[in-house]
């Protein structure tokens, strides 16, 4: 009885083993989507490649280049002396590009269906022409017979910072090697920006 039970206890063991030799080692990831700029409160677009190693079967370590794009106005129209509608307005973009290493825990990984979370830092350089304050007078005030602008610039107009990010993810296999996958993140760094990200994948597993 006990040559039986020793048996079938390295038999499932092997198996197991072999099970575990099935799954992918590495993965690359495109993944774009939506991007939210919580300190200007400005929306925008996000995209980044990932490379992605695992030395366990449900722990990886991940890292990843990208970038966004945020950007807002402050609408102005006025109507001139000749009767045209003018668009005058103020517009700003903030774009940026980062590199973040992610340590990555799958506490669902199956041949299909992966869920995970990761955490890591992040540094990231950016470039905005967003103001810090702004004024608009109209010809009421001025005199003039158009609107009067003026705004403030605080912070510097490019920044270099180090920060977190934290993210959720979902990834389904289609094949032995195509998966797709959907992904929530959300970061913050030493230059005060909160970035949360609504991103869609496409990736390959080898």
């Amino acid at each position: 009885m006990r040559q039986l039970f020793l048996f079938l206890f390295f038999q499932s063991a092997f198996f197991a083993n072999a099970q575990d030799a099935t799954f992918p080692k590495k993965h690359f990831q495109f993944f774009a989507g939506t991007s939210y700029n919580g300190t200007g409160d400005i929306s925008g677009f996000a995209f980044k490649s990932e490379f992605g190693l695992y030395f366990k079967k449900k722990s990886s370590f991940q890292i990843n280049m990208g970038g966004t794009i945020h950007d807002k106005v402050h609408e102005i129209f006025y109507t001139d002396q000749s009767g045209k509608t003018v668009d005058g307005s103020v517009r700003a973009t903030i774009a940026g590009f980062q590199i973040a290493g992610l340590y990555g825990y799958s506490f669902v990984r199956t041949q299909k269906d992966e869920f995970l979370i990761k955490v890591g830092p992040v540094v990231r350089y950016q470039s905005s022409s967003y103001w810090d304050q702004l004024g608009e007078y109209s010809p009421i005030i001025t005199g003039v017979p158009f609107p009067v602008v003026d705004f403030i610039n605080l912070s510097p107009q490019r920044t270099f910072a180090i920060g977190g990010n934290l993210a959720l993810a979902y990834n389904y296999t289609i094949s032995n090697k195509v998966s797709i996958g959907i992904l929530g993140e959300f970061q913050t760094d030493s230059n005060g920006d909160t970035i949360s990200q609504l991103l869609f994948s496409v990736g390959t597993r080898f």
